[in-house]
């Protein structure tokens, strides 16, 4: 059996990642001739409802007097929700996410998360956010019985979007760190180092697609996460997205994330863990004028 706060640590690493890679906040895009300057600019009064599907696989070995055990484990949720645009200043633009429903459901042997006591941490729930041009975001306010997960993982979207005019086939990179453990800084964060690339417009210009490629790194001479606990990961993402930029929002996404962890516990009895983490995301957004 693999121990849980290893289990719960590497479960964060992966679905901080997952959620970096998910919450990629859409712009529209004004421009000339052959380039376009991305940029978020929903319309005030627009809605957006999202329907979000994510897998996560996890096959976790465990090492220990040389005997190994191996658990795996799959979580599957989907979330409805929908966005309101509530107002828009020259840095960036004001949004009230509200989440409708939540469906979770755990397989396999290491299938242990509290997927009640998640969907209801989550159902009903709302987060007042800034998005700035770039697509960072800020936590204005949030409902009061809102879990101090659901409010990192607001407050912890990065820039995403480039700061300049970019053409068909240009690319931007853009990092972001991960937290691991209670710490929140980068000392105690997984990197995710992304590019971003403009591959075409349609034919009419009303539509972006972007392919991304980004990898994943925690270096484990200095992933200490705990007294006991020592954690390396190293990871990609793949995925391609689809931006509606009459609107200034993703409409699709498909995301890909791969991570393999060595986890060592330091303390008696010493043991080494291999988890390997898949996961699948999809995003479909429809927008109400």
């Amino acid at each position: 059996m693999i121990p849980t706060q290893s289990e719960r640590v590497t479960r964060r690493i992966a679905r901080g990642v997952a959620l970096a890679a998910a919450l990629v906040i859409g712009g529209s895009a004004e421009g000339h001739a052959q380039s376009v300057l991305l940029r978020i600019q929903p319309r005030v009064g627009d809605t957006m409802y999202t329907r979000f599907e994510q897998s996560v696989e996890m096959v976790g070995t465990r090492n220990i007097h040389s005997v190994d055990t191996t658990m795996t484990s799959r979580m599957d949720i989907m979330i409805l929700s929908h966005s309101l645009v509530q107002g828009s200043d020259g840095h960036g633009t004001t949004v009230l996410a509200i989440t409708d429903s939540v469906s979770m459901e755990g397989h396999g042997t290491g299938a242990t998360a509290p997927t009640e006591s998640i969907r209801h941490a989550m159902e009903g729930r709302q987060a007042r956010l800034h998005i700035a041009r770039d697509g960072s975001a800020e936590l204005l306010d949030a409902s009061d019985d809102v879990t101090p997960e659901v409010e990192a993982l607001y407050s912890g979207m990065p820039a995403t979007l480039p700061e300049k005019f970019v053409s068909v086939r240009s690319t931007w990179e853009r990092t972001a760190f991960i937290p691991v453990s209670q710490e929140s800084d980068t000392a105690h964060s997984a990197r995710v180092r992304t590019t971003y690339r403009l591959d075409s417009l349609s034919g009419n210009g009303a539509l972006a697609y972007i392919s991304i490629h980004g990898t994943i790194s925690r270096d484990s001479a200095a992933a200490l996460v705990s007294e006991s606990l020592r954690v390396g990961s190293t990871g990609t993402v793949t995925g391609h997205m689809t931006m509606d930029r009459k609107h200034g929002w993703w409409v699709q996404s498909e995301i890909s994330i791969t991570i393999k962890s060595i986890v060592t516990r330091i303390v008696e009895p010493v043991s080494t863990m291999q988890v390997q983490t898949h996961i699948l995301q999809s995003m479909q957004t429809r927008i109400s004028p």
